[in-house]
């Protein structure tokens, strides 16, 4: 049987239809990586390579013993290479987004219209279209609209023009613009009548989002009647006409694999008595493609060894995907973190294959001590998980055992040192920590070293030389470690301890601008932070990720402090609001924060804590408003809930909780140990009915817990205190 875990790693691998692929070039190229070290002696053993170095003399004679076919890998790679880069990126139309785009249009212009006949004034107009529609349009914007001799007519062509637009398709070029530079157009993709049709545009015509004004201006030239009312037109064009056409990374591969498939191979013909190469001739490059063909010709395989190689490293990654689904391991792995180590699995194997090759090691020292294998488990260690990073280091010990005909000395040593790489690493807090991780790595990399030459009874003179290995090796893969792990960060924009360590400074400006606009909120924030912080820690979660995503969970309410309780003084700008559209610009600091996050480059975990911090909680205060005002009888909760996802980790379920206790705590008067205590507990036990804490993993004993942390903080924050005599009687009784 299959643990659940497992089959839900697996099935969640599986959403994402290219991890998938990528798992399957990734073990196909590592047998490939395999089968050429191990069976194929022609190419990769030393006496043989020698002969067919560029630049030296040959070692001996070259001569086809039989005609054969061969083809030019080379030129066939230049060719297939040259027609992949003309295929043009492949873009496909949303037509949801269309929908979406044009509906939000239309919603704007019937309220313009009825905000319009109430006599509104454009100031006033301008305040409820960014309550509706945030971010839009500017207030010069509405100001010339409403100032139009007719309007009605003037949103009428604008929205003509805007579903011109969105037909055409709007496309976000900014990644794939150097591709389609090449190509000289783009493939657009819709759906029509049930049926995919394609077409493909020349790159001066695609409309993007910073060009469709530009390319649609002489449309809204023929629909305005003056230059006022045309900048009215592209200014709605631009705000309304978003993108709706969306590279299509899975589409454009088939096409360029198709297209490369499609070009044949550039085949030559070898003679036989054709001589190659005389002993004592220089080699060139052509003539060593002619010697490394002859050779790969004439190697006969080991059709065993073969499928013995195969089925072991069959067995390896369906052990790590075991190991991968089990309790404690990557309960959160992404795309970028399954491409990574599916990358590093196969530059591991790569660089295994090469050591074994080229380097000139005696025989008494493992193969693994030339292997960085400890800087690529740091780099998982960092990036993702520490178990993770064991279960890898396992992982690519297993197919190095392959690479080195079964040696078990480089399979301890790269195994033990990675374990040792991840135990070095693991309470690394800043950068230069690695440098430290180094240093005791190079220790323990020698020890082990010493230690499986003492085994294999090795000269003692040679325990010196290993343990110098062992010191080189360790060396090594901190400086590996410590060159490479930003380009990781910022490649994968992973949530490390460094990243966290520097988003929660709190003089950024981000927090900085939320401490002179929104106080409430960056008290709130900080208040939250502790709590969130304080529990995780209590059930063992990540406890520094909860205080960084509690900083920014509500940075949406920035732009919009006043609407926010914790940030009004004296005057509520809900009095005078609708429940429905108070609810609704409450509602909106999630989206817009999830929107700031990205802004801000936060690690995709932050964003999705941000995203489900209120889960798809039901905002009570306005649900029960509406209720007693009963202005309409069938009021919808969904239209007072949150449109969130429900958290999925721990660390989000805690902040959630945090959010609401903190918030909730301060509505207390008098509070003491006892009302804390049933606070709390009602808060906790409300989302728990709810079922907001379904998704969370967490257990009844990690609720407890919570429950207990949450108290002790929030007594620490209402502790009581002596009450001072005031100043007056206090001179009074000085002056006796």
């Amino acid at each position: 049987m299959i643990p659940a875990r497992t089959r839900d790693f697996v099935r969640r691998l599986g959403r994402e239809k290219w991890t998938p692929l990528a798992t399957v070039v990734t073990f196909l190229l590592a047998v490939a990586v395999v089968i050429a070290v191990t069976q194929t002696g022609g190419i990769f053993q030393p006496d043989r390579l020698s002969a067919v170095t560029v630049g030296e003399a040959a070692q001996r004679d070259y001569v086809v013993e039989r005609d054969f076919p061969y083809v030019d890998v080379r030129a066939t790679e230049i060719k297939r290479e040259a027609r992949e880069r003309l295929v043009p990126p492949v873009f496909t139309l949303n037509d949801a987004v269309t929908r979406d785009a044009l509906l939000s249009y239309d919603g704007f212009s019937q309220s313009f219209s009825k905000w319009r006949a109430m006599g509104l004034s454009p100031a006033t107009i301008y305040e409820k279209a960014q309550a509706d529609f945030p971010g839009r349009l500017l207030k010069d914007d509405i100001v010339s609209l409403s100032r139009s001799a007719d309007p009605a007519r003037l949103l009428d062509d604008a929205r003509s023009l805007v579903e011109v637009a969105l037909s055409r398709g709007v496309v976000d070029l900014a990644e794939h613009r150097d591709e389609a530079l090449v190509a000289g157009a783009i493939e657009l993709r819709r759906t029509r009548d049930g049926l995919a049709q394609s077409e493909e545009v020349p790159l001066d015509q695609v409309l993007t989002a910073n060009s469709v004004t530009d390319q649609m201006e002489a449309g809204a030239t023929e629909r305005s009647r003056g230059d006022a009312e045309k900048h009215g037109i592209l200014r709605l064009l631009g705000s309304f006409a978003v993108v709706n056409c969306f590279y299509d990374s899975q589409l454009t591969q088939e096409r360029r694999n198709r297209a490369r498939a499609d070009v044949d191979p550039v085949v030559e013909k070898m003679a036989r008595g054709q001589v190659l190469v005389r002993r004592g001739d220089l080699i060139t490059e052509p003539i060593a493609l002619r010697v490394q063909a002859l050779n790969s010709y004439v190697k006969t395989l080991d059709v065993n060894g073969i499928i013995g190689s195969i089925l072991f490293l069959l067995v390896t990654f369906i052990l790590a995907f075991y190991l991968f689904g089990m309790r404690g391991g990557p309960a959160a792995i992404r795309r970028g973190n399954a491409l990574l180590l599916l990358g590093l699995g196969l530059a591991h194997i790569v660089v295994s294959a090469f050591v074994q090759r080229f380097a000139n090691l005696p025989d008494w020292v493992p193969v693994a001590a030339a292997i960085p294998t400890a800087a690529m488990v740091m780099w998982v260690a960092i990036l993702i998980s520490t178990p993770v990073g064991v279960f890898f280091a396992l992982a690519v010990s297993l197919a190095l055992l392959l690479l080195t005909g079964l040696n078990v000395p480089s399979f301890l040593f790269a195994f033990l040192s990675g374990v040792a790489a991840t135990a070095v690493v693991r309470d690394a807090d800043r950068r230069l920590d690695i440098i430290r991780a180094g240093l005791l790595l190079s220790l323990l990399s020698a020890a082990i070293l010493v230690m499986l030459g003492v085994l294999a009874n090795e000269e003692p003179g040679r325990l010196l030389p290993l343990a110098v290995f062992g010191i080189a090796n360790g060396f090594l893969c901190s400086i590996l470690t410590l060159a490479f792990l930003p380009v990781f960060e910022y490649l994968l924009n992973a949530p490390t301890r460094f990243k966290l360590m520097e988003l929660s400074d709190l003089n950024s400006p981000i927090f900085k601008k939320m401490l002179s606009q929104a106080p409430g909120t960056y008290t709130h924030s900080i208040s939250v932070a502790n709590l969130a912080e304080t529990a995780c820690e209590a059930i063992g979660a990540n406890s520094l990720l909860a205080r960084v995503s509690a900083y920014y969970h509500d940075i949406g309410k920035v732009d919009q402090a006043d609407y926010f309780i914790e940030n009004q003084k004296a005057f509520n700008r809900h009095d005078d609001m609708k429940p429905s559209l108070s609810a609704a610009v409450i509602k909106s600091h999630v989206r817009i924060g999830i929107e700031k996050a990205r802004e801000l480059r936060l690690p995709q975990a932050l964003v999705d804590i941000i995203a489900q911090h209120h889960g798809r909680g039901l905002i009570t205060f306005f649900y029960n408003r509406a209720i007693k005002e009963g202005k309409n009888p069938r009021i919808s909760r969904d239209e007072y809930s949150y449109p969130g996802v429900r958290p999925k980790t721990r660390e989000a379920a805690v902040l959630m909780l945090a959010d609401s206790v903190e918030a909730a705590s301060r509505t207390l008067k008098r509070p003491t140990e006892a009302k804390l205590e049933s606070l709390v507990q009602d808060m906790i036990m409300e989302k728990f009915s709810s079922g907001e804490l379904g998704d969370s993993n967490l257990t009844l004993r990690d609720l407890e817990s919570i429950r207990k942390s949450f108290v002790h903080i929030l007594e620490g924050y209402f502790h009581t205190r002596i009450e001072y005599p005031k100043i007056a009687q206090t001179r009074s009784l000085a002056s006796k």
